[in-house]
């Protein structure tokens, strides 16, 4: 980025991240390849790197912030630091606006249900007075993936950067205060589904994803229930007295010849020709449900 070019999002334009992110985590960069840790060891050093950002944001004096409701342009100049402004305009203390690494743990997971993705969305953020063990809990989503290109981790980076805001923001949802950093720090769109300005988008390339290596993490794939082709090869077993239910393969079925007995040891009582007319009781066959013995298949 150019000095004499006037930045669309002055915030971004700050000196280049010198974030010492920890002797843990800087060892495991790969600015040529994927990082060596795990995804949740990516998410925590990006979001140090990213976090820098936010509090220079609302540290600097007289930067120009976004405020739709003020002026057509969507941007007004601020007479004092970003984050006066936001406690003066919205409540809190200045000191609530700003990146606190120490208050975020992040993690990966389903979002919501027990699908892939029943939700819709791509990350959450969990605020600490829900959470009830002091921390902001960060879940990106499994099926968001970043290990294959470049482009991708810049884009797990971008939708971090948004919950990041949260964090800052737990009272604002996705208005005011949340709006207001959330476009100061580049981020467009619609403020529920933001995407990253080319100017963040540079960035994070930069000083995020060449830095710390590609988001160790290819997306998931769930196939719905339902579609998940024929199952279990186990075939059902089941006693016609007692319902004792249980599951085998084939191979088991063909040599037992089809003919499979309770082992619970129920009895039928059935008429014999042995017994000149009169009853016998004999061990209860199992019903073999979806397949059928035929005689010299276990040969």
């Amino acid at each position: 980025m150019q000095a004499s070019i006037t930045p669309k999002y002055p915030a971004l334009f700050v000196e280049e991240s010198t974030t010492v992110i920890s002797p843990r985590l800087n060892a495991m960069c790969s600015p040529r390849g994927v990082f060596k840790g795990t995804r949740e060891e990516w998410l925590e050093a990006a979001g140090l790197i990213m976090g820098t950002w936010i509090n220079d944001a609302l540290n600097q004096m007289g930067r120009t912030t976004y405020n739709r409701k003020k002026d057509a342009t969507k941007f007004v100049p601020t007479t004092t630091s970003l984050k006066v402004y936001l406690a003066k305009t919205y409540g809190g203390k200045p000191k609530d606006y700003t990146f606190q690494s120490k208050t975020i743990r992040y993690a990966t997971s389903l979002m919501g249900g027990t699908g892939i993705n029943e939700s819709g969305a791509l990350a959450h953020c969990h605020f600490m007075h829900a959470t009830g063990n002091g921390y902001h809990e960060i879940r990106m989503g499994v099926h968001v993936g970043g290990r294959k290109t470049k482009d991708d981790s810049c884009r797990v980076a971008d939708i971090l950067l948004h919950e990041i805001l949260h964090t800052c923001n737990p009272r604002a949802g996705h208005k005011g205060s949340f709006g207001i950093m959330a476009r100061t720090m580049g981020l467009e769109g619609a403020l529920t589904s933001t995407t990253a300005s080319d100017e963040l988008r540079a960035k994070i390339w930069d000083e995020v994803v060449t830095r710390l290596g590609k988001y160790p993490h290819n997306a998931v794939t769930l196939t719905p229930r339902g579609k998940r082709g024929k199952g279990s090869r186990s075939i059902k077993v089941q006693c016609p007295e007692c319902e004792f239910v249980m599951r085998t393969t084939r191979l088991w079925i063909d040599k037992a010849e089809g003919s499979l007995i309770c082992p619970i040891g129920c009895n039928t009582v059935t008429p014999s020709a042995w017994a000149n007319g009169g009853l016998v009781t004999v061990p209860t066959e199992m019903i073999i449900f979806g397949y059928k013995y035929e005689v010299g298949s276990n040969e």
